[in-house]
């Protein structure tokens, strides 16, 4: 099906493992869609079995050696499944489609589209140097990410909303138990993709994700459903303290730093939870912190978090995006295409002497931002630094109509915040994530009032 060898950076992995909890995600991801009321059980298990297996289901791609562009990946699956249920829902429909006009105008989609105009210009400015294989993959991804879009809006059924909720946080609780797992009993039961140290023999959590940080976020948007969804008081602590457990795991900074601001965003400005229980909350988190890091004090200032992170100088990332301002007003208006030129080599070269990150292979410019000006221009930077402002602020003076709105909003502040040091562009795990929020968010538009009021 496919080569492993490119996941898995040690060796005796158990493949058998992988599978067998493929297994049991599908059987689980098919009972929640059953006992659901969603009227789309279809395309929902497969988004269920999408969501409960995180990166792990990239083990499931199916290549075809010579033929990249005809690989089937799990997020471009989702791209033929939902398109065909948009075909389905409009072309084919009999029904005429309703939406909602009594709302404002949402600009983050105005400003979404034209990033993706820009991007697809740039891409055929650029095609001489980028090749056509390789456009039309990014086309392609493009064309995903609206697909999910769309499709989880014209799903416009709150079960199945729902169902996607309640999905995220069981997958969060594996998560987070694969953490737990990874962190204190074995670093690469059911790792794959990075194993980054986090201090003397331990490494960062990747859950089941490839990465730190897609676990991390993926169990913060989990605390957003939970806030907002979860009725049942002590049930709603325990999985904030789990899921939170889950991302202090994986010692990436950014996501603690996100992690905080979620949570403050949803306890100060949407539930107005009083000042002072919060302080007493931050006094106490910060108390058990300070007691931990004098008990385990020599491993932290010894572990690569600190020599490698918390200590890492400001201008290595200044250099990156040096790089991209210095360079930028070559080709304004549709940018380089790809990182596979002269002048990213060069100056990625001598910044960091390393010719994997030079070529392309690895790393990146840590930005979202300054990864789409570089690739595609300033136009499109301007229209995706809109799209990413403009739906935070779009769900933001919606949450109080009824409280559903703020899952979205809570997601959209993540991938506004998570794009300054990290790239999530189409299609990385996070952006999926954002493009089924976003969707939802608009979805909800279409849904009654008076079924909302009910659901509320």
């Amino acid at each position: 099906m496919t080569s492993f060898d490119e996941y898995f950076n040690w060796p005796d992995v158990n493949i058998a493992h992988f599978y067998i909890y493929f297994v049991l995600t599908a059987i689980l991801a098919f009972y929640m869609t059953y006992k659901s009321g969603s009227k789309y059980k279809f395309e929902l298990f497969f988004i269920a079995f999408y969501l409960l297996t995180g990166n792990l289901n990239e083990l499931l791609t199916i290549r075809i050696p010579g033929f990249s562009l005809f690989e089937i990946w799990p997020e471009r699956f989702l791209f033929f499944l939902l398109s065909f249920f948009i075909i389905r829902k409009t072309v084919l429909s009999r029904k005429k489609l309703l939406f909602t006009l009594d709302k404002k105008v949402a600009w983050f989609e105005i400003a979404l589209f034209g990033y993706v105009i820009m991007l697809v210009a740039s891409q055929i400015v650029n095609i001489d140097n980028i090749g056509l294989v390789e456009a039309i993959k990014v086309m392609l991804e493009t064309l995903a990410f609206l697909a999910i879009m769309i499709g989880l809006k014209l799903f416009m059924d709150k079960p199945s909303y729902n169902l996607v909720g309640q999905v995220l946080i069981v997958g969060a609780v594996i998560s987070s138990l694969v953490s737990f797992a990874q962190l204190v009993i074995d670093p690469y039961f059911l790792r794959i993709g990075d194993d980054r140290a986090a201090f003397g023999t331990l490494l960062r959590s990747n859950g089941i994700f490839n990465t730190e940080y897609f676990n991390s976020y993926y169990l913060i948007i989990a605390i957003a459903w939970t806030f907002t969804t979860i009725k049942k008081k002590w049930l709603k602590t325990f999985l904030i303290l789990i899921f939170s457990l889950g991302v202090l795991t994986t010692f990436h900074r950014m996501s603690w730093l996100i992690l905080a601001l979620v949570s403050i965003i949803y306890l100060v400005y949407i539930n107005r939870v009083a000042y002072e229980k919060i302080l007493v909350i931050g006094l106490s988190a910060l108390a058990l912190l300070l007691s931990l890091s004098i008990f385990y004090y020599q491993d932290i200032m010894n572990s690569s978090l600190v020599k490698e992170r918390l200590n890492e100088p400001i201008t290595g990332r200044k250099a990156y995006y040096s790089l991209v301002l210095d360079n930028i007003d070559k080709k304004p208006l549709f940018g380089y295409g790809n990182f596979d030129n002269e002048v990213y080599y060069a100056g990625m070269l001598q910044i960091t002497s390393s010719r994997q990150r030079a070529s392309g292979e690895t790393g990146g410019l840590h930005s979202g931002y300054f990864s789409t000006l570089f690739l595609y221009g300033v136009p499109a930077f301007v229209f995706f630094s809109l799209f990413a402002l403009l739906s935070v602020m779009y769900y933001a003076s919606y949450y109080r109509e009824n409280i559903y709105f703020a899952i979205p909003l809570l997601v959209s502040v993540i991938y506004l915040i998570g794009n300054l040091t990290n790239t999530f562009l189409f299609l990385s795990y996070l952006s999926v994530l954002f493009a089924v929020h976003i969707g939802i968010g608009m979805g909800i538009n279409g849904i009654d009032k008076g079924e909302l009021k009910k659901a509320g």
